[in-house]
């Protein structure tokens, strides 16, 4: 009887060790913030939030963007894009970027959700990365945020 129940008591413990346990998607994905200050190291630039989802070794879905440029209208727009590390090492931005329409707005701009691929290659990590920038000069300033990494890989 003894036997019977510590049987049943570690089936239970196994089963219940199981469900606490992250699956692979969960385990690397989840939110993400980067902010960019520029020119001046308070107040105007921009940021940027999201939630990526790794979905295999070469997929992402991105949700829930945001890109929002903070500014008294200085003229300088701001744009995110999300930033891969490979598994050999280099480092992309995967297309396209995502600037904000809205200007100065407090809201700034909403993206839909979309599933991106690295062209088949193995990705390592992913993060999001915010640009102040001019048409003139490209990137002027950029912060990145923190780094989730794939549990497919």
């Amino acid at each position: 009887m003894k036997a019977r129940a510590l049987g049943a008591l570690v089936g239970v413990a196994a089963v219940l060790s199981g469900l606490l346990v992250a699956s692979p998607a969960q385990a690397g994905s989840g939110p993400v913030y980067a902010r960019v200050y520029y020119p001046n190291p308070t107040g105007t630039g921009g940021e940027t939030s999201g939630d990526l989802n790794f979905l295999s070794r070469s997929e992402v879905r991105v949700r829930f963007l945001k890109v929002r440029d903070i500014c008294p209208g200085d003229g300088r727009p701001v744009r995110a894009v999300v930033v891969a590390t490979r598994t050999d090492g280099s480092r992309v931005n995967i297309s396209p970027y995502y600037s904000d329409t809205n200007g100065c707005g407090a809201d700034g701009t909403q993206f839909p959700t979309v599933d991106l691929r690295d062209g088949g290659r193995r990705i390592k990590s992913l993060s999001l990365k915010v640009c102040v920038y001019t048409a003139a000069l490209g990137n002027v300033k950029c912060e990145t945020s923190i780094v989730r990494h794939n549990p497919y890989t």
